[in-house]
């Protein structure tokens, strides 16, 4: 007896081979493109290429292979320009225009307490704010942030805000947020602590004018860094200083403090090397910190216990230990 359709080694066979060989025949089922050994009849709706279950994911029309997912996603990490202190190109200023908007803020502010917009002694925020040596060793260590802010009339705000903003957009857009906030409040400080140094002990100090020489230094730093002509600002800065010494009543120890502090601050910030650039700024800042704080620090031990009057008024006296 013959069996039909005949029968071979490996199956039915035909008169072209392997039952189901032949033309007209069902095609093999397609296997998953990347994993061989999985048959599949799934397939990706965008491109079409065979996939298994674990290859596809649901899409808003049907289901995309793995290969279509990692096209559809935006570039994982694109480079993104620095300029040489390492803040992103193209950042907006912020700080600058914050900064300009606290100081305007506190001398409103002084100027209501004291009803007036050149004879602030009637104002306990300005009486307690400004900065006098002997009071800062007496413990109130905030004056000598808290004088960076204060102005003695509409002339003395009007000019430093106009030098912060012409001067502090373009530094900070080159420095980036952080690295310009750490400059001004560090040259800030530095104009302090040389007050602290150098100035009486009893003499009374305000304005923004330390922290504005500081942006001074770093801009003249970065200019050299940038291999740009530094005559123009060399002359501003250079009248400046001239002024600190020839006009009286200025601070020349706020100024030259800031301008020193400033200028090697700045010079961390945009001389660093880009591999470890961060580590020298921070660490510059760090050690900047420590050592202003401790000049402060060795001025109120050296002073002793004073007795000092008239602590709320810019006119403070007082008397040495005996």
């Amino acid at each position: 007896m013959t069996m039909y359709p005949p029968q071979g080694p490996s199956g039915p066979v035909g008169p072209y081979g392997p039952y189901g060989s032949q033309p007209g025949a069902a095609p093999q089922q397609p296997v998953c493109t990347w994993h061989p050994d999985r048959p599949t009849n799934l397939r990706c709706s965008r491109c079409g290429r065979p996939a298994c279950p674990s290859c596809l994911t649901p899409a808003s029309v049907g289901f995309h292979c793995r290969a279509c997912v990692a096209e559809s996603r935006p570039a994982s990490r694109v480079a993104v320009a620095r300029t040489i202190a390492g803040a992103r190109h193209g950042a907006q200023p912020r700080i600058t225009y914050a900064l300009i908007g606290l100081n305007v803020l506190v001398f409103l502010a002084v100027a209501a307490q004291a009803g007036s917009l050149s004879d602030f002694r009637g104002s306990s925020i300005f009486n307690g704010s400004l900065l006098v040596p002997m009071l800062v060793a007496g413990g109130e260590w905030w004056r000598v942030v808290s004088s960076g802010f204060l102005h003695l009339s509409v002339t003395h705000i009007v000019l430093n805000m106009l030098a912060l903003y012409f001067i502090g957009l373009g530094l900070e857009r080159v420095l980036g947020a952080w690295r310009y906030l750490a400059l001004y409040l560090l040259s800030l400080l530095g104009g302090s602590a040389s007050i602290m140094l150098f100035a009486g002990v009893t003499s009374a100090s305000a304005g923004a004018s330390g922290a504005i020489f500081g942006l001074m230094g770093a801009l003249l730093v970065t200019l050299k860094r940038l291999k740009l002509d530094l005559r123009q600002a060399g002359i501003i800065i250079a009248i400046n200083v001239i002024a600190t010494f020839a006009i009286p009543g200025i601070s020349w120890q706020a100024h030259i403090g800031g301008l020193v502090v400033g200028a090697l601050v700045g010079a961390a910030m945009v001389y660093a090397p880009a591999a470890t650039r961060t580590h020298w700024q921070v660490g510059t800042c760090a050690v900047v910190f420590v050592a202003l704080a401790s000049v402060i620090v060795a001025k109120d031990l050296s002073l002793g216990h004073w007795v000092c009057f008239n602590t709320t008024r810019p006119d403070v006296s007082c008397i040495p230990p005996r």
